[in-house]
């Protein structure tokens, strides 16, 4: 991300820019104008509800703003700054989120199915009910993150790190989890059906009521995890006897 050269944006030319660019989405790109925040500073702005589907965010910051119920489909989110911010119930179906800040943000409810995150931080953020469904999500760091009643059903999740985060009755079904590390996490009735767990790592991890079944993965990832009721593939050496750490 960009720090420098950001510049403010007047209160009543964001909304005149809100405004063109709900009129450009609802004439079909007839009237009005497509929305181009690029590099502005944004950060602390009260955008609630705003409609800023197909719009230009590229390197803004919009650290503290208030995205709730925001509307950002298919919105070019790269090299953002979101740390802290307030994106409860907003739309992010399909946007693309690359080299971004979502350091601590509040993401209750968020809709992320189909979007493309690659190399997002997403520490310490709060993803009580989040749906990721079919998400794209690589090498994103979600250290330290609240992914309680969370979904994530067939997302990639290549090389994800949640590392002493709290998953609880979330649902990672037939996701793919290659060499994502799960290091010291807390992770509680979540169904992890299906999914691809080569090369994950659960080191240190809690597990209690987790279902593996159907899922891919080297039983030596949880010999230093401590593992309670959890469910593996009975053809699984660990399904009768999982490591108690």
């Amino acid at each position: 991300m960009q720090e420098k050269n950001k510049k403010k944006l007047p209160s009543h030319e964001l909304e005149s820019v809100l405004r063109d660019h709900r009129r450009w989405l609802e004439s079909g790109g007839i009237h009005g104008r497509r929305a181009d925040l690029e590099h502005f500073d944004l950060s602390g702005r009260d955008l609630f509800g705003a409609v800023l589907t197909k719009a230009g965010l590229r390197d803004v910051d919009l650290s503290g703003a208030n995205l709730r119920t925001s509307d950002l489909k298919q919105a070019n989110l790269q090299g953002c700054r979101l740390s802290q911010a307030h994106m409860q119930w907003s739309i992010l179906t399909g946007a693309v989120i690359e080299q971004s800040d979502l350091t601590r943000a509040n993401l209750q409810f968020v809709e992320f199915s189909d979007s493309r995150l690659a190399d997002v931080d997403l520490a310490g953020a709060f993803f009580h009910n989040a749906y990721f469904w079919n998400a794209i999500l690589r090498r994103v760091n979600l250290s330290g993150a609240n992914l309680r009643f969370s979904a994530w059903n067939s997302a990639d999740l290549f090389q994800a790190k949640f590392v002493a985060s709290t998953i609880q009755l979330a649902n990672f079904g037939h996701a793919r989890l290659r060499e994502a590390d799960f290091r010291d996490a807390q992770i509680f009735n979540t169904d992890f059906t299906g999914a691809d767990l080569s090369g994950a790592e659960f080191a240190g991890a809690r597990l209690e009521k987790v279902n593996f079944m159907d899922s891919r993965f080297d039983p030596a990832c949880f010999e230093a995890a401590y593992c309670s009721e959890c469910s593996f593939d009975h053809r699984s050496s660990r399904a009768q006897t999982p490591s108690v750490r």
